[in-house]
C-alpha cells in the first residue's frame, strides 16, 4: 500500500504543476510575437485582425501570471451568418454552428490546463437595469492563464475556427474574474478522488486477506 500512496502522491503533485495557476506575467515581446503571428495569419486567409489584435492586447494589460476565469454572456443569432466564402455558408442553425466551435476549441483548452467551468443556457429573467438586451447563454471558462489564451488565439488564427462561433453569435460580453469564494475546485475534486481510489484499493486488500486467513 505504501507504494500505492507513494504513486498517487506523485500522480497528484505532476497534475497539479501541470495545471498551474501561477506563473509569470506576459511581457511586452511576448505579445508583440503573439500579435505578429496572429496579423500573419489572418493576412494569410484573407481576415481582418483588428479586432483580435485589440483583445490581445486588453487582454495582456492586467495580466498577473495567475489563472483566471472569463466569463461569456451570449446572445445567439436568429440564423448562422457565415463568410460567403465558407464552406457552411448555406447553413443557418447557429446552434450547430456553436457546438463546431465547441468541438474544436475544447480540445485547444484542455491541453493548456484549461477548461469549461460552467455552461448552461439562461433560464428566463429576473433584474436588468442596463439597456443590453437578454441573453441566451452563460459560460465559465477557467485559464490556466494569459499566456495559454494568447496562445491558443495563435493556433486559432490559422483555422477556421472563429468562424464558427461569430456565425453562431449575434452579441456577446466577454470578461474575467478572480473567484475570491469558490465551492468548485478541480485541484480539490482529483484529491478526493485519488483518495477514495485509495480507500477502495486498501479495503479489497484487507478483504482478500481476512478471506485467506479463514481459507487457511
Amino acid at each position: 500500500m505504501k507504494i500505492l500512496y507513494t504513486l498517487l502522491l506523485i500522480i497528484y503533485v505532476s497534475g497539479l504543476s501541470w495545471y498551474g495557476g501561477t506563473g509569470k506575467p506576459v511581457d511586452i515581446g511576448e505579445l508583440e510575437d503573439y500579435i505578429s503571428v496572429v496579423k500573419a495569419n489572418a493576412d494569410t486567409r484573407g481576415r481582418d485582425s483588428s479586432q483580435p489584435l485589440k483583445y490581445m492586447r486588453i487582454l495582456a494589460e492586467n495580466d498577473d501570471g495567475n489563472e483566471f476565469i472569463m466569463v461569456n454572456l451570449i446572445r445567439f443569432r436568429d440564423k448562422s451568418l457565415y463568410p460567403a466564402d465558407s464552406p457552411w455558408s448555406q447553413e443557418t442553425d447557429p446552434m450547430l454552428a456553436d457546438a463546431r466551435y465547441g468541438a474544436g476549441v475544447v480540445p485547444m483548452l484542455l491541453k493548456r490546463g484549461s477548461h469549461p467551468v460552467f455552461i448552461s443556457m439562461v433560464n428566463g429573467g429576473f433584474i436588468n437595469e442596463t439597456p443590453n438586451n437578454e441573453w441566451d447563454m452563460v459560460a465559465m471558462v477557467r485559464y490556466r492563464s494569459v499566456r495559454d489564451m494568447l496562445e491558443m488565439m495563435v493556433e486559432m488564427s490559422s483555422t477556421n475556427l472563429a468562424d464558427h462561433k461569430w456565425a453562431a453569435i449575434e452579441q456577446t460580453h466577454v470578461f474575467s474574474v478572480k473567484p475570491t469564494i469558490s465551492l468548485i475546485s478541480l485541484r480539490v475534486m482529483i484529491g478526493i478522488i485519488l483518495l477514495l481510489f485509495a480507500a477502495v484499493v486498501r479495503h479489497l486488500v484487507n478483504w482478500r486477506k481476512h478471506k485467506n486467513n479463514q481459507i487457511d
